[in-house]
């Protein structure tokens, strides 16, 4: 019964692939696409569209070194004072070496 059913299977798929429409490869665009022009002046992404650089250059890189070294500081803090509460809490036990006993 199968030795049937799978040659006409095989010639029903090959019949539908030989159906399905050809892809086309070809460099012509549908005509209500926009063109490049139409997309970089509506979307503003030439170089021409980029913000342009004023000031120092230094004094923004002062400012915000500054900034981040002051995170550093305050976090550095945050840091010690968390561990030694944690330590004098008991929270951590650091192993100590033990006494040396004399004999």
């Amino acid at each position: 019964m199968l030795s049937r059913i799978l040659p006409a299977a095989r010639t029903a798929t090959s019949s539908v692939a030989r159906l399905q429409a050809v892809r086309c490869m070809g460099g012509q665009t549908p005509a209500h696409w926009k063109s490049d022009l139409e997309l970089v002046t509506e979307n503003r992404v030439t170089m021409n569209d980029h913000p342009i650089p004023e000031g120092s250059w230094q004094e923004n890189y002062n400012k915000r070194n500054s900034k981040w070294n002051m995170y550093v500081a305050v976090s550095s803090l945050i840091l010690a004072v968390s561990a030694f509460a944690l330590y004098q809490s008991g929270a951590v036990y650091l192993h100590s070496t033990p006494p040396l006993k004399k004999s």
